[in-house]
């Protein structure tokens, strides 16, 4: 179960709990950063791995997100993957509405980053979404189109549960019998 003490899926993904995460980002916009930080090093010490961050359309409102992009674009990181859950829905409203962020393939665009738009909702797009041209050297940015809450008829799109910690028993017999 998720946000419980002793969970390891708490409300962000923490470092030494949960496998594969490298670093703690509570505070939203400093995992694009740190990617990028990651993403240099290893070039600079010619390493062959890539570097993945995960981000929501929400996150990038940001600013460090928009700065850690202008530094992997001038140092041309294809070892750079970034991807983005872009379900249009944050804790108060849409980025639009919050930020009057839109637009957000143009904006990767124009940070010269390669972008591709898929249905972050099939394994089979991002499996394919993730296979580079090599020639191309500059960071991946991959804009995943989701439904927040997708799945469950009660909840997809529906910003009152962004932040939902607990179900009551009435919801937890709906997606038993689902």
């Amino acid at each position: 179960n998720t946000s419980k003490t002793g969970s390891i899926l708490g409300g962000h993904p923490e470092y030494s709990k949960v496998p594969g995460v490298e670093v703690s980002t509570g505070a939203l916009g400093h995992g694009m950063p740190i990617a990028v930080g990651m993403s240099l090093a290893a070039k600079i010490k010619k390493e062959k791995h890539k570097i993945y961050v995960i981000v929501g359309d929400g996150e990038i409102n940001e600013g460090s997100i928009w700065e850690g992009l202008m530094s992997a674009s001038k140092h041309k990181l294809d070892n750079l993957i970034i991807i983005i859950d872009h379900n249009n829905l944050q804790t108060y409203g849409s980025p639009k509405e919050v930020a009057g962020l839109d637009n957000i393939k143009e904006k990767l665009l124009s940070f010269n980053l390669e972008v591709k738009v898929i249905n972050g909702h099939s394994v089979l797009a991002i499996k394919r979404s993730l296979k580079r041209n090599k020639k191309i050297k500059k960071p991946l940015a991959i804009i995943c189109n989701t439904i927040k809450g997708k799945g469950m008829d009660f909840a997809e799109g529906k910003l009152d549960w962004h932040h939902k910690a607990s179900l009551d028993d009435m919801t937890m017999k709906k997606l038993h019998n689902s």
